[in-house]
């Protein structure tokens, strides 16, 4: 099962899934991954979110679940970037990604 399986059958966000109860159990001490509790992040904490349309390991509705958990946040704390053309790696590689990525999000952390 992949983590966007996961995601996706639960609608919650967890650690890794190995895939099989065995490797689960060694690792967390249960049969599956346990869940991350998002709404422990303080609600005033900065947060700089970017995601990419074209990405499959980190897919657009894992994202929104992702979202979804954090909607409470301060929206003065909180930015979401999206950018359609993305792919995981161009986030890396891409010719513009510190124009269109990490411009804004130093900017961002500079602010707070």
């Amino acid at each position: 099962m992949t983590i966007y399986n996961a995601v996706i059958r639960s609608g919650t966000i967890t650690m890794y899934d190995y895939g099989n109860v065995y490797d689960n159990k060694k690792h967390y001490g249960q049969l599956t991954p346990p869940v991350y509790d998002m709404g422990s992040i303080p609600k005033d904490f900065p947060m700089y979110l970017s995601y990419g349309g074209q990405d499959e390991l980190s897919d657009v509705q894992d994202v929104k679940t992702l979202l979804e958990s954090v909607k409470d946040h301060d929206p003065n704390k909180l930015v979401v970037q999206y950018k359609e053309d993305y792919a995981h790696a161009d986030f890396v590689f891409g010719v513009n990604a510190k124009e269109v990525v990490y411009d804004p999000m130093i900017k961002f952390f500079k602010n707070h």
